[in-house]
This record gives C-alpha cells, sequence and structure tokens, in this order.
C-alpha cells in the first residue's frame, strides 16, 4: 500500500504489506503526524491510495458521534446500528464500564465526555461481526476511567487502537504497529516489549551507522585523491604524446571516481535513520514565595462544597499535580488559582502567583494557531520558538505552512507547548499536556522536567507521566 497527500513532496507511506489477525489486539503508535489517522482512513476507504487492503470484516470508527439534532437516548444510540440486541446484552456491557442501566433512558447529548467515549465503545463492540479502529479513546478519560476501558479492551478482540498512554496500551495490547521515519514494524507483544525491540534495534543500527560512517569517509578519501591525481598528471606536461596519456588516465580516475561516488551514495543508503528526542530545553527561575497555601480548603457551588475540604502547601520547585475524578474540581481549581473566575470558597487559602507564568490549556485553542502565535513574536522570540517546535520533532517543511489548522491534533499540541515552554517562567501551570502528544514526546517531557526542576501546578491523566514528574499530589473528591 502507498499513500500520498497531494501537498507531500515524498509519500507517508510506501509499499507497505501487512497482515493483521482478525483477533489482535492491535496498539497503533508512531510520532505526531507521522499518519496513524491516515491510515485508520485508508482502511476505512475515506482516502485514494495505491496497492490493496482486503478484509472479510467492516471496519468501524470511533469516535462516530450522533448528530446534535438527532436529540436521541443513549439506548437509541446503542440500538441504531445494532437493533437486535437484547436489553439484558446492553446491561452486561453497561455493567463492564461501570456504568449504570438508568443512563439508557438519558440524552446522549447531556451525557460527560467520559460516559459518551464508553458508551461509543460499547457501541462498536455490540457488532461482533466488524473490526473497530479506535482513535484516541483516552482524551476524555480520567484515570479512573482509563483503568476501567483497558480492562473492557482487555476482555475484547480485533480491534486496532490509537494512544499515546503507555500505561493504559500495555494493560491490554497483545501487538504493536509503530510507523516510523522510514518504515512500519509490527511485533507481537506490549509497549514494554515493543520498547525493548526498538532499543536492541537502535543499538545496533547505530553500530552499523558507524562502520558505515568510517567506509563513507574513507571512500571519500579515496575519490578525492584519484580526482586531484587524475588533474595533476594532466597538467603535469606539455607533451603531445604525454598529454593523450594523461588524458587516458584522467578518463579512467574518473570513471573510477565515479564509481566511488556511487558507494558513497549506496553506503549513505543504508544509514538508518533511528527514531529518537532531542533534548528539551527549559528556562526555568524558581519562585521567592510559596505558591500556595490551602487549609480545609474548597470551591462552593450554590453554597455547597465542589469537593472534600483539603489541605496542601506548594513551594518553589514543587512539582504538585491535582488528581480525581472528571468532575470532582480539578479544572475549577485550576481556574480559581489563576484569578478566571470569582467564587466562593470555605476553608483558608493563601494564592501568591509569581509574576512569569507559563498556561497551557487543556484543549488546543481553536481561535490560535502556528501563525498567530508566531505573528505576535519578536525576530529573536520567532528564532527560540522554532527551534522549540524542532525539539519537539516538527518538521522543517511544517513551518512554511501558516496555518495550523490542517495539522494533527498532535502537531497543533506541539504549537501551544512550545508557545508555553517559550522565555523564562518561574511558574508552569499545564492542565492535560500529555494530551495528544506521542509517546517519544512524554518522554522528552519526562527527561526536561526532571533535569530542569521546574515549579509546577498541573493536572494530568497520563499516570506513567504524573508519577514520572510528580513530586506531591492532591486528590480531589467529589462532594
Amino acid at each position: 500500500m502507498t499513500f500520498q497527500y497531494d501537498s507531500m513532496m515524498e509519500p507517508l507511506f510506501e509499499d507497505v504489506n501487512l497482515s493483521i489477525h482478525e483477533n489482535w489486539k492491535l496498539a497503533l503508535i508512531g510520532r505526531n503526524g507521522r499518519g496513524k489517522t491516515s491510515f485508520l482512513k485508508i482502511l476505512l476507504e475515506q482516502l485514494p491510495y495505491e496497492g490493496s487492503v482486503r478484509s472479510s470484516l467492516r471496519f468501524s470508527y470511533f469516535p462516530t458521534y450522533p448528530e446534535p439534532s438527532e436529540n436521541i437516548t443513549a439506548e437509541e444510540m446503542l440500538l441504531k446500528n445494532n437493533p437486535a440486541k437484547e436489553p439484558w446484552e446492553l446491561e452486561r456491557e453497561l455493567s463492564y464500564m461501570k456504568l449504570s442501566p438508568e443512563i439508557l433512558q438519558r440524552r446522549f447529548q447531556e451525557l460527560s465526555g467520559g460516559e459518551q467515549t464508553k458508551l461509543l465503545l460499547i457501541e462498536l463492540f455490540l457488532n461482533e461481526q466488524s473490526f473497530s479502529l479506535i482513535d484516541e479513546p483516552t482524551n476524555n478519560l480520567d484515570a479512573d476511567g482509563r483503568n476501567v476501558v483497558g480492562q473492557y479492551l482487555k476482555n475484547k478482540q480485533g480491534f486496532i487502537v490509537v494512544s499515546h498512554d503507555q500505561r493504559f496500551l500495555n494493560s491490554f495490547v497483545d501487538h504493536v504497529l509503530a510507523i516510523n521515519r522510514e518504515s512500519v514494524d509490527l511485533i507481537k507483544g506490549n509497549i514494554d516489549e515493543w520498547k525493548r525491540e526498538k532499543d536492541r534495534a537502535d543499538h545496533l543500527s547505530r553500530e552499523t551507522n558507524s562502520q558505515l560512517g568510517k567506509e563513507i569517509k574513507r571512500l571519500s578519501d579515496v575519490s578525492g585523491r584519484v580526482g586531484s591525481w587524475g588533474l595533476q598528471r594532466e597538467n603535469s606536461t606539455k607533451d603531445a604524446s604525454e598529454r593523450r596519456l594523461a588524458a587516458k588516465q584522467m578518463k579512467r580516475s574518473k570513471a573510477i571516481r565515479k564509481r566511488t561516488e556511487e558507494k558513497i551514495e549506496e553506503k549513505r543508503s543504508l544509514i538508518s535513520n533511528i527514531e529518537q528526542a532531542d533534548r528539551l530545553k527549559m528556562n526555568v527561575q524558581v519562585p521567592r514565595n510559596q505558591i500556595l497555601y490551602l487549609r480545609n480548603f474548597s470551591i462552593l457551588r450554590n453554597g455547597k462544597p465542589l469537593f472534600e475540604p483539603v489541605d496542601a502547601d506548594v513551594y518553589p520547585n514543587d512539582r504538585f499535580f491535582i488528581t480525581g475524578k472528571n468532575g470532582a474540581g480539578k479544572s475549577s481549581l485550576i481556574n480559581f488559582l489563576l484569578g478566571r473566575e470569582e467564587v466562593e470558597t470555605t476553608g483558608e487559602h493563601r494564592v501568591q502567583m509569581p509574576e512569569k507564568l507559563s498556561v497551557l490549556e487543556q484543549k488546543n485553542q481553536r481561535e490560535k494557531d502556528y501563525g498567530s502565535l508566531l505573528g505576535r513574536l519578536s525576530f529573536r522570540e520567532k528564532e527560540e520558538y522554532l527551534h522549540l517546535l524542532r525539539q519537539l520533532g516538527m518538521e522543517r517543511s511544517r513551518f512554511s505552512d501558516q496555518t495550523s489548522r490542517h495539522w494533527s491534533e498532535g502537531e497543533q499540541k506541539k504549537v501551544f507547548l512550545a508557545h508555553a515552554i517559550l522565555g523564562s517562567n518561574q511558574l508552569f501551570i499545564w492542565d492535560e499536556v500529555t494530551n495528544y502528544l506521542d509517546l517519544f514526546i512524554v518522554e522528552q517531557l519526562i527527561a526536561s522536567i526532571r533535569e530542569y526542576e521546574p515549579t509546577m501546578i498541573a493536572v494530568d491523566h497520563n499516570e506513567h507521566f504524573a508519577d514520572a514528574v510528580a513530586t506531591k499530589k492532591l486528590h480531589l473528591t467529589k462532594r
């Protein structure tokens, strides 16, 4: 299979040959913009391609939301494509997702993002004759929801899932399909096993690359000496017969040089382009004062506490993560700390925000894009910003596209992440930074945060990321 967008200089996929078993629980991974969603669209026959895709099963895609104008209940949504299913079958699936049967009579559009995600996944697997293509199922799920959905998928079979949460994927996948810069690799096992395989392959590639580099240098030296020798011989005499002989030798030296340069190009083509993330620089200043003091604190909604009262202290160099289920008040607490809304509170609180803040929103801001952010920067800031984007794995060819609206969600997230890292900051307030970011960038962020030790207040449901960088956690329990 070969596929290329019209705007691309080179194919996104070239001569890909794969066989995927109908019972596999397959993780589809790769860097942002590498073509994961495009791969799913090819299977769905939504993009033109060269080659063939054959399957005895119908492909079903997540997420496929009902139109808001339909105004249907959860039960109607589930039965729309599965009319023969009995009520007990729906209730069985709901129990697996820790959902009450009462949810069936509620309007789908009125449900939370996590509830909608669970119901859409149930709808996919009610049809046993389809092969599910699941694209980023964790973005509306808290940590508890991710565990529930992970267990649900562990008990199912026959699907491809795109996700950048490696702990979530490790809980159920049995095969991994990795879209690399120059290849598409399929391995049996989970993400941890794929990482071990990749580390071994990268180690061998580095050794091979080192040998090839030495051979290229040797051949380049030979080519240079041969060319120089032929030219010197031709210019060293004015005798006609000697010059004819020198011309023959010059012609021969050119042929030798050509063959040598062809060998050099052949060697260069063998060098593996190892997939790795660059070191990400953060310019961090340490705040002078305690950032946050909470005692028996809660936010009031209609006179009632939003969450159980909590105590908390945030000092310079703390990496303070707020955890809890969806709806517990995590984003409300962040907005309160940022002074975005005036709310009633109970208990004691002191908030001392430093002057220089890095704020990253949970969702990509649709009213902003790469071009609009770039236009607000000075020449020096632009240079730093573009360098940060390169460190985050963005291809240089993207920089000429002044709108990022056509980029993948992960590439758009990098636009805002680079902007959040830009300049010197005393406090980083990041809400779900890992949403849409690929595994390489998550590991890159972990390494950078550990190295520069910024003061942070964060919310993130990626447990691997939070456990790796948090120094303190505050769990909110909905009242």
